[in-house]
């Protein structure tokens, strides 16, 4: 049977809606009315991710909330209890256990494989923290403690020692007043710092100088992962100066000579007046413009400085000459110096600065025969990585006539106590008024005698 709408039919149904047509409009109107959960849903990336995640590091935990160990192969019990609180308040609780642990699957754990020892584990474990803080890693990498681990010091300290394994806080909660974590291994530097005026000022809230000017804490003058050693170079002062930008200007004021004190004096050799102090003169090479020991060129100074001190309880004037003498004679472009400074006779003294009423500001304490900072000597090549390492050295290479060249390039009028240097300078400077004097003194008597012999 065939149906047929006519012209007229079509008319007088025009304003009705076919039940077909209303349940169509009924599921097109819910899909609209579920497209924006839809769209909520899409925006959330990695939900689905997440939610895998956390299914996984729940059957990881499953497992790990339990105290289970392994023996080590070096005979050491190594706990595989992970705090199930902890990991799930870290900074890490969203990203699961095998981002870290990529090496552990399904068909592959339990792992029988032997661990060596711990150390070799968190080093391992060391090249995961890259994966995602490539920065940060690439910093560690050149600093002072990654030179330490590629040297073989199996307590220079990797990612898992400051920031923990399981329980890495985030830095909006880091309390840097408690010294962690670099109190663990310089506990006895952080206890100097906390008696110090930047450690008690941190302490107290601040109540050094303005509000807006924190008191430094460890990684504002080390860094928090580049941390350099300090001492190399002028990078302590310039590390001050960062603070105290006005510290050159207040310092001329009242000090003679003030841009060579700044040079050859450290600043806590001076703030920290309860501190012992000693010369430390630093072997140079003024071609390479580092300190020796930092340069293939200096391989040869350095061994031969092991082996003098070897042979003796200090360096003395005549082999601290010598040294210098024969480093300039390798047939290498070197030119090696001499350079004085004035520096505490250790770390922990240094973090051990007073309020500046309290610093020395006496020239007598250094400027006098006998005084206490020229009686300790020490001569020092630098590690490469950036330690020095210091000999002792007698108080006599300061002052006798053999090393006179040598320390020179440390030498200040009146003020090193090295009288042989005063005694030739007096004599140079007479000499040099001399010579011009008697220069047109001569000269006018000659005219003179000729002007006499004409008449």
């Amino acid at each position: 049977m065939t149906i047929r709408i006519t012209a007229g039919q079509k008319s007088r149904n025009s304003g009705r809606a076919s039940p077909v047509m209303l349940v169509l409009l009924v599921i097109l109107g819910a899909l609209l009315l579920l497209l924006p959960a839809a769209d909520c849903m899409a925006a959330e990336p990695g939900t689905a991710g997440k939610t895998a995640a956390v299914d996984l590091d729940k059957k990881c935990l499953k497992c790990h909330s339990k105290n289970r160990k392994k023996t080590m192969e070096d005979g050491e019990v190594l706990s595989l209890h992970v705090a199930k609180v902890d990991y799930a308040n870290s900074v890490h609780g969203e990203i699961g256990c095998t981002s870290c642990h990529e090496e552990v699957a399904s068909k592959k754990h339990p792992s029988r494989d032997p661990i060596n020892s711990r150390r070799e584990l968190s080093l391992a474990l060391n090249q995961s923290c890259r994966n995602c803080h490539e920065e940060n890693f690439e910093h560690y990498e050149n600093s002072i403690h990654a030179r330490l681990v590629a040297d073989g010091n199996v307590e220079a300290p990797v990612c898992t020692d400051c920031h923990s394994a399981h329980a890495v806080e985030s830095m909006t909660v880091y309390q840097p007043v408690t010294g962690l974590p670099c109190k663990n291994c310089h506990e006895d530097i952080f206890d100097a710092y906390t008696q110090s005026v930047h450690g008690e000022a941190r302490a107290n809230g601040n109540v050094i100088r303005a509000s807006h000017i924190q008191a430094p804490i460890c990684a504002d003058c080390h860094q928090a992962h580049a941390v350099t050693a300090i001492a190399i170079n002028d990078h302590l002062q310039t590390t001050c100066l960062d603070c105290h930008e006005g510290a050159s200007l207040a310092h001329n004021e009242w000090l003679p000579n003030a841009g060579l004190h700044l040079d050859v004096v450290s600043c806590s050799a001076c703030h920290a007046p309860m501190a012992e102090r000693r010369v430390n003169l630093e072997l140079y090479d003024n071609v390479t413009q580092v300190p020796v020991g930092q340069h293939e060129s200096h391989a040869a100074i350095a061994d031969r400085m092991e082996s003098i001190e070897s042979n003796a309880e200090s360096l003395d004037p005549v082999e601290l000459w010598t040294l210098v003498r024969e480093s300039n004679q390798e047939g290498l472009a070197t030119d090696v110096t001499l350079r004085g400074r004035m520096e505490v006779s250790s770390g922990v003294d240094a973090h051990r600065l007073a309020v500046k009423s309290s610093a020395v500001r006496n020239c007598d304490s250094c400027h006098q025969q006998g005084s206490a900072a020229f009686q300790n000597v020490t001569v020092s090549i630098t590690r490469p990585d950036g330690r020095k390492l210091r000999y002792e050295a007698d108080k006599e290479v300061l002052t006798s006539v053999v090393s006179v060249d040598s320390v020179s390039g440390f030498y200040a009028i009146g003020g090193s106590r090295i009288k042989l240097l005063d005694v030739l300078l007096v004599l140079s400077l007479m000499a040099g008024f001399a010579i011009p004097v008697g220069h047109v003194a001569m000269g006018k008597l000659l005219r003179k005698k000729t002007k006499e012999g004409d008449q």
